[in-house]
């Protein structure tokens, strides 16, 4: 038999004044000053200038945290390496092979990156990086440009571009730690897109655009470690982005035309705007998280950004 509780729902809490340690998201009436009340972030986070980069460039990769970020190769630089601190840009061992355009994953002292030149030829390298030297790996089975990369060094995905013809521009690639695996395709065709996650069993891809449509996407997926699967559309046309986060907490970081200072959060279902970039940033990258990420390089700009989100609040509850 149904409780009272399970047909009705929990009644609203009445405090005389706020819970001591209330719960993201906790509602309650605070009969002293006869409001309702919620422990909530109070707005869409806020973008702060970081240090420059060394060297200017764009079609990077990014990867890492806010903290301890790792950006490779570029136009004009193919084969430069720098490391962020928090605070300022370092550059370190130059990459055996240049790329740009490349899809890259890990962390600052363990990363993968991998495929890369803008154009065709595309190249079908892979390199690990150790926090100090670089080592050729297995190489891709489909050379490819314009990649996007989520998870770990030993359990890693990238997709996007791989054909000159672009026959395969929703190509998908796991990495074990090893050996790169065929899987299957976005549902899709783009390019230039965000792609996030943690590893290679949970991914998000969104925006982006196929140069075969004229229009681009808003269209949003996710992975499952064996098939991609449309969910939530994104806001608007999001071309040239750069994701992210995890797969149900995703940020997507500028693109090309209106969106290029344009940030977007996703939280497993739905998205929503955060606050804007001072740089318009495009083919750009970016690494972190939703409560804290950092957006980096681009067309002629080494210019640093880094988001936080801001801590929840009490926040009165107007009913008018």
């Amino acid at each position: 038999m149904a409780t009272y509780k399970e047909i009705n729902g929990t009644a609203v809490q009445n405090v005389a004044g706020d819970p001591p340690a209330p719960l993201q998201g906790q509602l309650w009436y605070n009969s002293t000053t006869a409001s309702f009340r919620i422990f909530k972030e109070s707005s869409s986070g806020a973008w702060a200038t970081g240090g420059t980069m060394n060297t200017a460039r764009q079609y990077i990769t990014g990867t890492g945290t806010q903290t301890a970020a790792l950006t490779t190769g570029g136009d004009p630089a193919a084969n430069t390496v720098e490391e962020y601190n928090g605070t300022n840009w370092t550059t370190v061992t130059v990459m055996p092979n240049s790329c740009e355009s490349a899809g890259q994953f890990g962390t600052q002292t363990a990363a993968i990156i991998a495929g890369g030149v803008k154009a065709p030829p595309y190249t079908n390298n892979s390199m690990s990086y150790n926090g100090t030297n670089w080592t050729n790996t297995n190489a891709m089975n489909t050379g490819g440009g314009s990649l996007n990369g989520a998870g770990t060094q030993t359990a890693g995905l990238l997709g996007g571009r791989n054909s000159a013809a672009n026959t395969r521009i929703g190509n998908t690639e796991t990495w074990n730690g090893t050996n790169w695996t065929t899987v299957n395709p976005f549902n899709v065709a783009r390019q230039a897109k965000g792609v996030c996650g943690a590893t290679n069993t949970a991914a998000l891809a969104f925006g982006g655009f196929n140069p075969g449509q004229p229009t681009a996407e808003v269209s949003t997926e996710s992975w499952n470690g064996t098939n991609w699967t449309n969910v939530t559309d994104m806001p608007e046309a999001t071309p040239g982005a750069y994701g992210c986060g995890t797969q149900t907490a995703a940020v997507s970081i500028g693109g090309y035309g209106g969106v290029a200072g344009k940030t977007f959060l996703y939280n497993g279902s739905t998205w929503s705007s955060l606050a804007t970039t001072s740089t318009n940033y495009r083919r750009h990258a970016a690494c972190g998280n939703s409560t804290a990420a950092l957006a980096f390089g681009g067309i002629e700009t080494g210019a640093t950004e880094e988001f936080n989100a801001p801590a929840p609040a009490i926040q009165n509850i107007t009913t008018s």
